[in-house]
């Protein structure tokens, strides 16, 4: 079971939480910015939040995580805006 760990992870974490914005990485990754993102939710909507990558039709995302529509909304509404 050791090995499939963090598969068994990422499926508990999209139950427990189950509000998710997408974020899409670039060829070369996501850096620095990956920090700048955890700094920016810990901040401004606490340390309760998850993220995992994801492969999907559009390529590589990163997935952020929420317990509620509300700290989702303002996480895509600082993307959107470009504040992270």
């Amino acid at each position: 079971m050791g090995r499939y760990k963090s598969v068994l992870m990422a499926e508990q974490d999209a139950r427990d939480f189950p509000h998710h914005v997408y974020v899409p990485v670039p060829p070369n990754g996501l850096g620095k910015r990956m920090d700048v993102i955890a700094a920016w939710i810990d901040l401004n909507i606490g340390p309760d939040w998850r993220m995992h990558g994801h492969l999907g039709k559009e390529g590589h995302m990163a997935c952020y995580m929420f317990r509620s529509e509300e700290a989702a909304g303002v996480f895509r509404l600082a993307l959107e805006a470009g504040e992270v």
